[in-house]
């Protein structure tokens, strides 16, 4: 299968190749998903400068959110079957036609998203998700302060917090700009701080 591979096992952006690499297998509890889209992260750009390594026994091949269509299911496996449209993450490997993730950390693609918007789904939402909604329990009324407001997971927890009915949203980021930009996303902060010149408390 086609695969971006990192030259040298690490470097900079010119170290990006297309190449070929071995079709995963599913073992039992995984799937095989034919990659549509997939999502570019910072923790993808700290991993092909050789500064964060793959969780142990993670494909090298950089990349984990995606969407696509699952081509083949391991053993025990019942509730995917091949040509479901999924979105999905994983440990690494999505930057190649072919990913294997587990059962779990897939999820059914809605119709109205299309593909590359459901591969930007599961690394910043639902990292955002779970802070917020699970975690810290947030609901109408409440008072949210998002700190790297610019960045996926911030701007996504600035949307879910809206969502949810926070009264206030405050996100901090380090230029004019990017305040600019969190006040004007749809739903986005309802107020915005440089931490470089404000006290945000």
């Amino acid at each position: 299968m086609r695969a971006v591979l990192v030259k040298d096992g690490k470097g900079p952006i010119e170290n990006l190749y297309i190449g070929e690499a071995e079709k995963p297998v599913p073992g039992p509890g995984q799937v095989l998903v034919k990659v549509k889209f997939f999502g570019l992260n910072r923790m993808d750009l700290s991993q092909r400068e050789g500064r964060y390594p793959p969780p142990p026994g993670a494909s090298m091949i950089l990349g984990v959110e995606f969407s696509g269509r699952v081509e083949q299911v391991g053993e025990g496996i019942s509730e995917w079957a091949p040509g479901d449209d999924v979105l999905g993450l994983t440990g690494g490997g999505a930057y190649a036609e072919y990913v294997i993730a587990p059962r779990g950390n897939l999820l059914k693609k809605p119709a109205h998203l299309s593909w590359a918007e459901a591969a930007s789904i599961p690394e910043v939402m639902l990292t955002a998700f779970q802070a917020l909604v699970v975690l810290a329990e947030v609901k109408q009324g409440d008072d949210v302060l998002v700190h790297a407001g610019a960045s996926g997971v911030g701007i996504a927890a600035i949307q879910l917090a809206r969502l949810y009915g926070a009264r206030t949203v405050t996100a901090t980021a380090s230029t004019k700009d990017k305040l600019d930009m969190l006040l004007q996303l749809p739903n986005g902060a309802t107020h915005a701080v440089n931490y470089k010149e404000q006290d945000f408390a």
